[in-house]
């Protein structure tokens, strides 16, 4: 009782508004921040928000301002015409609109912009005349602490919308305060405003918890767990912007045991404050897509080329590498699928991240069957929702658990179904294959398709989607991996053709002793019969010399076996991770 007492969360007021950016031909944009009942002035004179100079535009010419809609807490964009030359609004067939090209307003008109639209100043004008055309983008509604060009203040100028997901958007924002110096990827809860204050309450706490689990845990150099090179497989979290959840004496830990207790009821808890208007996270920017969005499982084509069998064996085994991490903690991911994994790079070099911590929770025993609205997930599917990297155990119809030990069960079933996929190129046959392995329909003609996936075996993979008990640790599953990569590395290597062997003057030299060779050959042939035998054997083996040094010159196709003495990786090499994780 006195820990909730002591709560301290910051209260913000429900301000309705949209964060649009102007940008004047090819200049850079400008952002503005404009409030439901503002007015943002665009015109000729010195003191309009955005002044265009030109002749023909109006001291005033035309109004942008935020309104709200006829639906209940949606507020739209619309710009209104003030001049005397009219404005210019370019209608592209989307919105549901007939025409096509520019339509002009008239003084007093009024037009509903959408996402992104471009604004002509002035429509009239004569033909020697110069017009500016605005292009104005809605990059978001009610964005947190938006830079607003007009009054220098706020601090993040926000460029994009990269995704969004069930409790939030991330869009790629800059820091305009120098903090952090790089583009980051700012995740503000998507929680309608109009929704109940409990719900409010909650979706802020996942966001906060989500943030602590990167900043106290994978990314925080004090942890004895701490991995500088493992740590890396997952993005990065810097910031947590979502009130204040702790009293400053008590940690992370006493503040989940409050918030995640069974018992614990949102909707009769009261604070002397509450949760900022838009809780918000800052974390590392990924310049990479989802690997649903790499296999064209996503609207987008997917990549070309499609991913090697190569490249997915070495994804797969970061992925192995980041779940023994995360174990190491205590942590079970949940939510571990191709949307959530952002793939940077190709080939050599191509990289995955783990995303999304919103799911995540600490493998305690008293969290199996804890009802907490903050701990328990719904798996029910339909036909339209399919969780299919979640376990029998969470999913089956009087499943009354969040996860079963040992910790890793979970998040290595989702592994299992995740290699399937990539192997089959399918979710749809991945799902199929998962549930023949699962009721032990090995007989089936598809059952050899999952054999041999990526390096794991049938039998192996059946552990993987087994019963929770028998799966087998990450770290099992990386040391299966990397002895398939080892059988690969020795097994016959070509030599490319396009490699040079030899240096120009050694090539010349062959040369030179091939034509010797030849000239030799032909004054032989009039010797006598015991010169030709000495000269017999001679040509024979200079002849050997020559077919050696011609293989030599153009590079032999033969294949060499290479033994780099590399034994079987084991589990337990210290050498490969750090010293200080736990196997």
């Amino acid at each position: 009782f006195w820990f909730r007492r002591c709560l301290r969360l910051e209260l913000g007021m429900n301000e309705r508004f949209k964060v649009v950016t102007i940008a004047r031909d090819s200049e850079p944009p400008r952002q503005f921040v404009i409030a439901a009942g503002e007015v943002l002035v665009v015109g000729r004179s010195p003191d309009s928000d955005l002044v265009t100079d030109l002749r023909g535009v109006s001291a005033r010419h035309a109004e942008l301002s935020v309104v709200e809609s006829g639906q209940e807490g949606v507020v739209e964009l619309r710009v209104r015409d003030v001049s005397t030359n009219g404005t210019g609004i370019f209608l592209s067939g989307q919105n549901g609109a007939v025409q096509h090209g520019w339509k002009p307003l008239r003084k007093g008109e009024v037009q509903v912009l959408g996402s992104t639209s471009q604004v002509l100043l002035p429509f009239n004008r004569k033909t020697k005349e110069l017009a500016a055309v605005l292009t104005v983008r809605v990059v978001g509604d009610s964005l947190p602490d938006a830079y607003d060009t007009r009054r220098s203040a706020g601090r993040w100028r926000y460029h994009a919308k990269l995704g969004e997901g069930a409790l939030g958007i991330v869009y790629r924002a800059s820091d305009t305060s120098g903090c952090l110096a790089e583009d980051v990827a700012v995740k503000v809860s998507k929680i309608p405003k109009t929704a109940k204050r409990s719900a409010q309450l909650r979706h802020a706490y996942i966001l906060h918890r989500e943030a602590q689990w990167s900043m106290r845990r994978l990314h925080n150099p004090r942890s004895s767990r701490f991995c500088p090179r493992r740590a890396t497989h997952f993005a990065r979290y810097f910031e947590d912007h979502t009130g204040r959840w702790a009293a400053p004496a008590l940690d992370f830990e006493a503040e989940r045991s409050v918030f995640e207790a069974a018992d614990f009821g949102w909707d009769r808890y009261r604070q002397s404050s509450a949760v900022p208007s838009c809780p918000y996270v800052v974390m590392e920017l990924v310049p990479g897509r989802t690997l649903h969005q790499v296999m064209g499982w996503a609207s987008e084509p997917g990549e070309d080329p499609p991913l090697s069998t190569e490249e997915k064996a070495s994804l797969t085994r970061q992925l192995a590498e980041a779940l023994e991490y995360l174990a190491g903690f205590g942590l079970i991911h949940r939510d571990f699928r191709t949307t959530n994994l952002l793939l940077v790079g190709r080939g050599a070099v191509g990289r995955i991240k783990v995303i999304d911590l919103g799911h995540t929770i600490a493998a305690e025993p008293e969290q199996v069957k804890n009802r907490s609205a903050v701990v328990r997930c719904s798996w029910k599917e339909s036909t339209a929702k399919r969780f299919d990297w979640a376990p029998l155990e969470v999913k089956e119809k009087d499943a009354t658990v969040n996860f079963a030990f040992p910790t890793h069960a979970f998040d290595v079933y989702s592994l299992g179904v995740l290699v399937l996929q990539l192997e089959l190129c399918s979710t749809r046959e991945a799902r199929a294959v998962a549930s023949r392995i699962i009721s032990g329909d090995a007989a089936h003609p598809d059952a050899p398709a999952a054999a041999g996936a990526l390096g794991i075996e049938g039998d192996f993979l059946r552990r993987m989607l087994g019963s929770a008990s028998g799966r087998p640790r990450p770290n099992e599953v990386l040391h299966v991996l990397h002895n398939t990569l080892r059988f690969r590395e020795k097994r016959l290597r070509t030599i490319p053709d396009s490699k040079p062997l030899l240096t120009p003057e050694a090539s010349k030299s062959i040369e030179s002793k091939i034509a010797e060779i030849g000239r030799n050959h032909g004054r032989s042939r009039g010797n006598s019969h015991r010169g030709r035998s000495r000269s017999h054997r001679r040509v024979h083996d200079e002849g050997a010399d020559a077919d050696a040094a011609e293989k030599l010159r153009r590079g032999s196709p033969e294949a060499a076996v290479v033994d780099d003495g590399y034994d079987v990786w084991s589990p337990d090499a210290v050498a490969y991770g750090s010293a200080t994780e736990s196997n």
